[in-house]
């Protein structure tokens, strides 16, 4: 493995390391799908083939490069989206009708299960690839609407240099972040970091629902709003989705998203994060509780402890760490 390779992501995970396209077929197509492989050069020159991966709830993440220029053609994925975001090199990506050119820094591509795929890979082209399955995904796409939507398709290319193509990298790279640094505990965590990548898909860029979700929904009144608030209380010890808080109260997770707007100034998910902050606090403040701060932040749903001690701070004035001195 070369130099450059060292330092991609994923490194304590890889699946695959082969010069033989046949091999990287059949691994490759384990791990995705049946697909067919082949090196732009038939002597297969270069050819270096490279999957790294790490599965978790509802999708994984993914390092993919092959060396060499190749042509890919899995037909139709099926079963899941892939988000592919170049990391060096290019891509032409045909997914149904439509073509995109992917490039590092410029363009990602989403591919669509139920829409025949063809690539073409650059020479050096190195891939972070998101696999979002299917049902998940469905089943987000209409926990937003409110009711049963169409198949999802998204178009094919990604502007990467955009506010939301931005905002879509930087969450792809906590989760990275999060995989790599998981020792085993993080896993309502990263299984709610999946969750928000669905939800950044569907509502900010252009799909074949997306009229559905664009609908103004009525926003829940303040009853409902406090039944959330509630339930959220009662529940933050365990794994739920936004979903399962809407179901709670009675009202469509739209409608609840726009009263928790409207009644108390803020998202709904910045109210979970506040009472899971909350509940971070009671329990440094336990003076029952022994554990440090990284394993009471564990306890306490948190996965990412340099953010939530700076909101930490910001809320109380003080540290993680200097509470829980306090208390001991």
């Amino acid at each position: 493995m070369d130099a450059a390779q060292s330092i991609l992501p994923l490194e304590r995970q890889t699946l695959v390391d082969t010069y033989s396209p046949e091999e990287a077929r059949q691994e490759i197509g384990r791990i995705f799908c049946p697909h067919f492989l082949s090196p732009h050069d038939r002597h297969a020159a270069g050819f270096h083939a490279v999957h790294r991966s790490s599965r978790q709830r509802g999708y994984s993440l993914n390092l993919v490069s092959y060396g060499c220029e190749v042509e890919i053609d899995p037909g139709e994925l099926s079963s899941f989206f892939l988000l592919q975001i170049p990391l060096s090199g290019s891509a032409t990506v045909r997914c149904g009708n439509d073509t995109a050119i992917a490039s590092t820094g410029q363009f990602a591509s989403l591919l669509s299960p139920t829409l025949p795929t063809r690539m073409n890979w650059s020479d050096g082209c190195q891939k972070l690839i998101v696999l979002v399955e299917r049902e998940a995904m469905q089943r987000q796409c209409e926990q937003i609407a409110g009711h049963p939507v169409g198949k999802v398709e998204f178009a094919t290319g990604i502007d990467m240099t955009s506010p939301a193509g931005r905002l879509l990298l930087g969450h792809v790279r906590l989760m990275i972040e999060a995989a790599e640094t998981d020792t085993g505990v993080l896993g309502d965590y990263l299984s709610r970091l999946g969750e928000s990548l669905g939800a950044l898909l569907l509502t900010s860029f252009s799909h074949s629902q997306r009229g559905a979700l664009d609908t103004i929904a009525p926003p829940a009144g303040s009853a409902a709003v406090a039944r959330a608030e509630e339930w959220i209380k009662d529940n933050i010890d365990r794994s739920f989705a936004v979903a399962d808080i809407a179901a709670a109260s009675g009202v469509s997770l739209r409608s609840l998203q726009e009263g928790v707007r409207r009644e108390r100034g803020t998202t709904l998910t910045h109210m979970i994060e506040t009472i899971r902050l909350e509940r971070f606090r009671a329990a440094l403040l336990d003076p029952a509780n022994h554990g440090s701060v990284t394993e009471i932040a564990c306890m306490a749903g948190i996965g990412h402890l340099g953010r939530a001690a700076a909101a930490y701070r910001l809320r109380y004035g003080e540290t993680p760490s200097q509470t829980l001195r306090r208390t001991r």
